[in-house]
């Protein structure tokens, strides 16, 4: 009897861990609410903000981003909101031109993630250069106003 206990204990245990991930993998998988409302009122905000950042309006811009808001550039590098916003009024590049395009945006209740393209062509040291990232920005719902959380920019080929 000593013996059986501690082999059907064991034997519910492995039985328990192999159906763990089964009843996991049969769990659905979250999908995106189709709200056109939503959807255009986030493909607006990013129209805004590129404005913003071409008009150099930074206090604006700043007002809609998140406290713990999060960018990663084209080179890897992760910035916090006080960094990000210190680039901006104090970098060394004038942007003259952000055209965001391609946008799709899903929303999933209060978080809205958007994926599109933005050609940006900026002056610095009096030459003018342009590249073209694909960007993932993830929004939030706050007290009905939708704020920008994180970004992540992918430099594509020229």
């Amino acid at each position: 009897m000593r013996t059986t206990l501690p082999i059907v204990s064991l034997t519910l245990i492995l039985i328990l861990i192999g159906a763990s991930p089964t009843a996991i993998a049969q769990s659905p998988a979250p999908r995106s609410e189709a709200s056109a409302s939503a959807e255009e009122e986030i493909k607006a905000l990013e129209l805004k903000l590129a404005d913003l950042i071409v008009r150099g309006q930074w206090d604006e811009y700043e007002k809609h981003l998140t406290s713990d808001y999060t960018h990663v550039a084209t080179n890897g590098v992760l910035e916090s909101k006080e960094e990000t916003m210190t680039g901006f009024r104090k970098g060394p590049r004038t942007i003259i031109v952000m055209e965001p395009e391609d946008l799709h945006a899903r929303t999933y209740g209060q978080t809205a993630i958007v994926q599109g393209k933005v050609t940006i062509s900026w002056r610095e040291a009096g030459r003018l250069s342009t590249k073209v990232e694909r960007a993932t920005q993830v929004f939030v719902k706050q007290d009905g106003q939708w704020f920008l959380a994180a970004e992540h920019e992918t430099m594509l080929g020229k």
